[in-house]
């Protein structure tokens, strides 16, 4: 059987690309006397992924090709051990 190994891909914008859907999610909650009330001082959004793959699978290959908008995110692999 062949080994396997299991990865989370953490996704994010590059630095100096805005992101407009924090920026909302952010003012709007720091707004609110019951979320934030101007006590939330920072707030930063990505994605991630988590798979298993063969032993011998181009896990950068995958990102660089479809997981990662490469002009205006960056992603870092870590290889998670259970």
């Amino acid at each position: 059987m062949q080994k396997l190994r299991k990865y989370r891909i953490s996704i994010s914008l590059r630095q100096g690309v805005k992101n407009i859907e924090a920026e909302a999610i952010f003012n709007m909650a720091n707004k609110a006397v019951d979320l934030g009330n101007n006590q939330l001082y920072s707030l930063t959004m990505g994605k991630w992924f988590v798979l298993e793959c063969a032993d011998d699978f181009d896990v950068d290959h995958l990102c660089n090709k479809l997981l990662a908008n490469m002009v205006i995110e960056d992603y870092i692999i870590e290889e998670l051990t259970e």
